[in-house]
């Protein structure tokens, strides 16, 4: 007996190929997008991040600023007190300190929140606070009344040209 020998075989093309490929096609769609949203949600996150940061910078000069007009108040106060029933020539750094304490009181520019920069004329006395969010606040106390304003000189000259009905609101 003769051993039978098998036919060759041809090989046949493979039918997994164009599988394959459509795989690696819908991987790479699908890291494609992948990306794009990451990137998305990144611009997004850094967007709100940069809103919150500027509304809690605003808030934090907000109360920096409020530190100076319970110092620039209380000036008003000493200076009102002090002024009673007289001329406002009396009223002077020596004379507030001597009045109220709690504060430093300059003829120069006030440097901080707990600096009261103090000019008078015998009208009127224009009073300057610095405060730490980079304004100065002035209050121009006069017999007809106070006015207010705020700008970035900060001495007691300048508070006495303030015409505002009250302090800008805070920054």
């Amino acid at each position: 007996m003769r051993a039978k020998h098998a036919a060759p075989r041809t090989p046949r093309p493979a039918s997994g190929g164009g599988i394959e490929r459509t795989r690696y096609i819908l991987g790479g769609i699908g890291i494609v997008v992948a990306a794009l949203l990451v990137w998305g949600f990144m611009h997004f996150m850094a967007s709100a991040g940069n809103e919150a940061a500027n509304g809690e910078m605003s808030e934090i000069g907000a109360a920096q600023d409020v530190q100076a007009q319970t110092t620039g108040q209380e000036a008003i106060r000493s200076v009102q007190g002090l002024a009673a029933g007289g001329s406002y020539a009396q009223v002077t750094p020596e004379s507030l300190k001597r009045f109220e304490p709690t504060f430093r009181y300059t003829a120069g520019p006030s440097t901080d929140p707990n600096t009261v920069s103090v000019a008078s004329t015998a009208t009127d006395v224009g009073i300057a606070v610095a405060s730490t969010s980079g304004r100065c606040l002035y209050a121009h106390i006069a017999v007809t009344g106070v006015t207010y304003g705020t700008g970035t000189t900060c001495t007691g000259v300048v508070a006495l040209k303030a015409s505002a009905p009250s302090w800008p609101a805070p920054a």
